[in-house]
């Protein structure tokens, strides 16, 4: 039961020590980078005007269906609606599928 506790509180104790540093270097970091922005964005004076570029992106939404999911699209898929692996040949009917012949 004491052993229990002590690793019960050395657990604690990890989280706790883990939480706080996260803070600690998240914070650091924050400023950090808010004092890089400062330093590299330059000041408009009254005579200056500042362009900033704009881009339009569209997008676009395409669905590419495979109706039997085996991986092949339905356009490039010679049996759409049937897996593959499910497709066998057997064309010299000798009982061994075509394809582990060769």
């Amino acid at each position: 039961m004491l052993k229990k506790k002590y690793s019960l509180f050395a657990l604690l104790l990890l989280v706790t020590s883990t939480i706080l540093l996260g803070w600690f270097f998240a914070k650091a970091d924050l400023e950090n980078e808010g004092s890089v922005v400062r330093a590299i964005t330059p000041t408009a004076t009254s005579t200056q005007t500042q362009k900033t570029p704009t881009a339009h992106i569209e997008t676009k939404t395409v669905t590419l269906q495979d109706s039997d999911g085996d991986g092949i699209l339905d356009k490039d898929d010679p049996h759409p609606t049937i897996p593959e692996i499910y497709i066998v040949e057997d064309n010299d009917k000798n009982g061994i599928v075509d394809k582990f012949e060769k």
